[in-house]
């Protein structure tokens, strides 16, 4: 096999459906400036066979560099194992000739493509890199679910989902701009309150929402005041994904989170979805207590989310 960087649209070309949004080319190209450059690489003997985007920062290659996870992409789905070793191998050398000191890759929850990821998995680990982080991705398992979601829940939730729903909360879905900036300016003040990072502007959350199906909640009290919102990404065909979702000080004795999180799980088992990724509960593998807790007494199944690291020898 040989390895051959290519632009934006040859990658685009080539890898037209990737398993998950977070690595296509039109993605990547948008959140470029978060790195000092991106590189195209295609890997292919007689045919083109998988293709990976990596942005440089300083002297480590990352995969994703602006996303939740990122990794290698196929062509055909059904791609041999001694095709990934021999791109591992290619990755790790062509590195080396660039004076990159390290790569780093982090792959999706197992849901996104369970045999495609065990094997990077398998091969990553086989050829060099070592297993740096695991942190705790939680999802709705719609197809395993069906209509038991109650039956998966903690008592304590079930309890607060009956409250939630004794209060006269109503669930919109935003479609215009102004109520997009509302359920966004709801999280941005959950965040604020908590003291947690928000890594997106309202700008970025808008922009990757041409690129990427996006959806976004809110939700409104008896008073018809927004109090919670939810702002999900469409990164699969299968699969949308939760990338912020909050409620308003001073509400949490309605337990808007609770309402929102069943609502979500009511609309997408309609759409015949068959996952809600609601995304990690843990920074460099160390949980968030709390909201690990959370996660699992509303029903939520945990798949662990591997990265990987490699550190190179040096140039070539």
């Amino acid at each position: 096999m040989e390895i051959t960087e290519v632009t934006t649209q040859e990658y685009r070309d080539c890898i037209k459906s990737p398993y998950h949004l977070f690595a296509s080319s039109e993605f990547n190209d948008l959140n470029k400036v978060k790195a000092d450059d991106i590189h195209y690489l295609l890997f292919r003997d007689d045919k083109i066979r998988l293709g990976i985007i990596l942005g440089r920062q300083d002297k480590t290659l990352k995969s994703p560099f602006s996303a939740p996870f990122g990794g290698f992409s196929f062509v055909s789905e059904n791609v041999k194992i001694q095709y990934l070793e021999e791109s591992i191998s290619l990755l790790s050398e062509w590195a080396s000739s660039k004076c990159i000191e390290s790569i780093e890759l982090t792959l999706p929850p197992l849901f996104y493509n369970r045999n495609f990821i065990a094997k990077q998995i398998n091969c990553l680990w086989r050829m060099g890199y070592e297993l740096s982080v695991i942190d705790l991705n939680y999802s709705y398992d719609i197809k395993e679910i069906g209509d038991f979601i109650h039956d998966r829940m903690w008592r304590n939730s079930r309890k607060n989902l009956r409250i939630s729903m004794e209060a006269g909360l109503n669930l919109l879905m935003a479609t215009d701009e102004q109520h997009m900036r509302i359920a966004y300016n709801i999280i941005a003040q959950n965040r604020s309150h908590r003291g947690f990072p928000l890594r997106m502007t309202l700008g970025e959350v808008l922009e990757t929402s041409k690129l990427i199906p996006s959806d976004f909640f809110i939700v409104e009290n008896g008073s018809k005041i927004p109090i919670a919102s939810a702002i999900v990404f469409h990164v699969s065909g299968r699969i949308p994904r939760v990338i912020y979702w909050g409620d308003l000080f001073g509400y949490s004795e309605v337990k808007p989170i609770n309402f929102l999180s069943f609502k979500l799980y009511e609309y997408y088992k309609m759409l015949g979805k068959e996952y809600i990724d609601i995304g990690h509960s843990t920074e460099g593998s160390v949980p968030n207590y709390g909201l690990c807790e959370f996660k699992e007494s509303i029903g939520c199944s945990i798949y662990p989310r591997y990265t990987f690291k490699r550190l190179q020898s040096g140039c070539l």
